[in-house]
């Protein structure tokens, strides 16, 4: 029964040791890459496994079917392929990561767990991310894209919130950051919740307490200092937000 983590620099976090075999023959890859925001499951048999720029875990067939019969639902569609000796995809192309999918994966990348603790904190997260896959995966044979109607609005939403991300400590207003993706701001709008599942400036706040909670578990630096080059007008507000989403205050955090 194997299951690694791979990051995207191709570190390699064993929770469970593959078999031989299964080490050169048999593995199921769950990818997830943040640049397109896309992701998905697949399994081929007999095939070397390729490892990229992408978040991946990988599985013994064994294992996943664990995980699959644990969670139930869709899932079974995916591992009855496993005896066909064919390649298997979960989604015919692939699916957008949204924020809780996001928030997911931050917390297996980053996590701040004891070693006591670590392999547990890390196979419960990644038993949540099949779910979340397993809970897109049924939203999309009913869900159509309403406002996202083509690759070229997909890349521009993308755009948007990488400018956002990379602009964070002073983000432009909604309509300045239309113009910037150069995509209509309504469309931006609802194309961003559609995406993501949360509004442009939730979705920010979501990703600076996140990378807060990091810094302040780090101790590399002082809350007055996280709080102001994440882009909070006063430490205050920073707390204020800080205990709304993890229930108590940064200077007890950690």
């Amino acid at each position: 029964m194997g299951l690694h983590i791979v990051q995207p620099d191709n570190q390699v976090l064993t929770l469970f040791p593959f078999e031989k075999r299964e080490e050169l023959a048999y593995t199921v890859q769950l990818w997830c890459d943040v640049r397109s925001n896309t992701h998905n499951l697949q399994w081929a048999p007999h095939i070397k496994k390729k490892r990229d720029q992408r978040f991946m875990v990988e599985f013994s067939p064994g294992e996943f079917k664990n995980i699959a019969r644990t969670i139930k639902g869709t899932l079974h569609e995916f591992t009855r392929g496993f005896n066909t000796q064919r390649p298997v995809v979960f989604f015919p192309g692939s699916l957008s990561i949204d924020a809780v999918m996001h928030r997911c994966i931050s917390s297996i990348t980053h996590h701040a767990v004891n070693d006591a603790l670590k392999n547990l904190f890390l196979y419960a997260r990644i038993v949540e991310l099949v779910w979340l896959q397993q809970q897109q995966h049924k939203k999309s044979k009913t869900v159509q894209p309403v406002f996202i109607k083509s690759e070229y609005d997909k890349e521009r939403i993308l755009f948007a919130r990488d400018y956002l991300l990379t602009h964070m400590d002073a983000p432009p207003t909604l309509t300045q950051l239309a113009v910037i993706a150069g995509i209509n701001e309504f469309k931006l709008k609802r194309g961003f919740k559609e995406m993501f599942n949360q509004t442009v400036f939730a979705y920010l706040a979501d990703v600076r307490l996140e990378m807060a909670s990091r810094a302040l578990l780090e101790k590399q630096k002082s809350i007055t200092r996280i709080a102001f080059e994440l882009g909070y007008a006063s430490l205050q507000h920073f707390s204020t937000a800080f205990k709304k989403k993890f229930g108590v205050a940064p200077v007890k955090y950690g």
